[in-house]
């Protein structure tokens, strides 16, 4: 009689399960050759986490909103219908944490605060994907607006990864652009603009830009600066808000030149058309309106920040004749992180050249670096910070300190290890459930957190 072997892939599998079901409640962590080896709770999906699930029985909606794109918020739109959000939670994450490093070099930007109303300044954000889309940029630029003047959403570039999730500027272009960037190729070696990319028209092309909905504090923009190069003796066409469309003639050179579309009046949309093939080399547009602040953000996904040094000091010489940056903020990090990573000499040695570029380019501007944020993983049924995440803020400092510049702990501001398992479970919750990305409103939060100690450190210096 044939032995009946039916049952025994069933007995096996389930002798496997309940193997890894045990070998995920028991902690380990050890090296060989070079190689990290730790516990992988493979039921860690299905397991409740008693937070997580209290957040489940207490929120307002169930819906998570990062399902998509980590970082924007699809129901932040919703807030403007409803009833007022429950902050009860939200303003208690985080905390007040000072500068760390050269603050006496602040003092271009504090001297620059002071006259921003009659002396027009900017400020330059640079980061990695937890800025894009303008998070925390935008709020930033919200709250130093309201405060010193300026009303407009300044820099943007003519092609954009972020259109999709970006809530300040309605932004749409035609799709015949030759694109070049720190972020994902220059194989041309094009000269790069000082947001780190450079894009060339391929013959009727255009791109659009009108004022998002979104933001109640952006009203519109009186004006449009067109930075360019290497120009063709041409014309482009542009109107506002549908109106007739205009010409305005490039200047042919090699150098960065300026275009200025003055509307005459507040506007909420521009339309530019670049008839030409390879009409010129465009860097970007500044949407300007009252004199005051003008915060540009500048994401580099993916980056580590160190290809910011892909960017020609004489570039960014000739662009700081055109925009009065007094504050630039580097905000990277995440895109380095690595359990096995004990070393990040070669980062400190790549990120001290990007500084050195910028003070050359920008000598009086006040350079604050925002510090790696907390990065929560699972082990068992718990978060906890990755602890890749304390070695890169000590080589933070290290670089704040070896460079001469300022420091803001966003690790610290958070409230330190293991606090982003507290913004992922907030009421609102202020993180997406990666638990890395931040949403709006842990955009919002940062924003607040940065600024404050920003205005307590000039509130000591007046």
């Amino acid at each position: 009689m044939e032995k009946n072997y039916i049952r025994q892939p069933a007995v096996i599998l389930a002798g496997a399960l309940l193997i890894l079901y045990l070998l995920s409640f028991v902690n380990y962590e050890y090296t060989i050759a070079g190689f990290t080896f730790r516990n992988i709770d493979f039921f860690m999906d299905v397991k409740s986490d008693p937070a997580e699930e209290e957040f489940s029985n207490n929120s307002r909606v169930a819906i998570e909103p990062q399902a998509l794109f980590a970082g924007f918020d699809f129901l932040k739109p919703l807030e403007f219908f409803t009833a007022e959000k429950d902050n009860a939670n939200y303003a208690y994450q985080g905390q007040k944490t000072g500068f760390y490093g050269n603050t006496e070099q602040l003092k271009y930007f504090f001297d620059a605060l002071s006259n921003a109303k009659t002396k027009p300044f900017r400020i330059a954000h640079y980061g990695d994907s937890v800025i894009e889309g303008d998070l925390i940029t935008a709020d930033i630029r919200e709250l130093l607006q309201k405060k010193f003047g300026g009303d407009a959403v300044g820099w943007l570039g003519i092609v954009s990864q972020d259109v999709a999730f970006r809530t300040t500027t309605k932004h749409t272009f035609s799709d015949n652009w030759e694109t070049a960037s720190v972020y994902t190729s220059n194989p041309k070696s094009l000269k790069l603009g000082i947001s780190g990319e450079v894009f060339i028209p391929q013959g009727n092309a255009w791109v659009e830009y009108e004022v998002s909905r979104l933001r109640r504090s952006l009203k519109g923009f009186s004006k449009v600066r067109i930075f360019y190069s290497d120009a063709k003796s041409s014309d482009i066409y542009y109107s506002f808000d549908n109106s007739s469309k205009k010409s305005a003639r490039l200047n042919p050179g090699i150098g960065i030149q300026e275009l200025v579309l003055d509307a005459g009046k507040t506007v909420k949309s521009a339309r530019i058309e670049f008839p030409q093939k390879e009409q010129a080399h465009f860097y970007g547009v500044s949407l300007e309106g009252a004199p005051g602040i003008y915060v540009d953000n500048f994401p580099l996904r993916g980056n580590s920040g160190v290809d910011i040094a892909q960017i020609d000091p004489a570039t960014l010489k000739e662009f700081s004749k055109y925009l009065n940056y007094k504050l630039i903020i580097l905000e990277f990090g995440l895109n380095i992180l690595g359990s096995r990573m004990t070393d990040y000499s070669w980062y400190e040695r790549e990120m001290g050249k990007v500084i050195k570029n910028l003070k050359e380019a920008f000598p009086e501007t006040s350079i604050v670096m925002i510090s790696v944020h907390d990065k929560a993983r699972k082990r068992g049924s718990k978060f906890e910070t990755d602890p890749a995440v304390f070695k890169l803020l000590d080589a933070q400092k290290k670089i704040a300190h070896n460079n001469g510049v300022a420091l803001w702990s966003l690790f610290d501001a958070m409230g330190g290890e293991n606090s982003m398992h507290s913004w992922v479970t907030a009421n609102p919750p202020l993180a997406s459930r990666d638990y890395i990305h931040f949403n709006n409103q842990g955009a919002e939060r940062i924003a607040e957190l940065f600024v404050e100690s920003l205005l307590d450190e000039y509130n000591k210096r007046k």
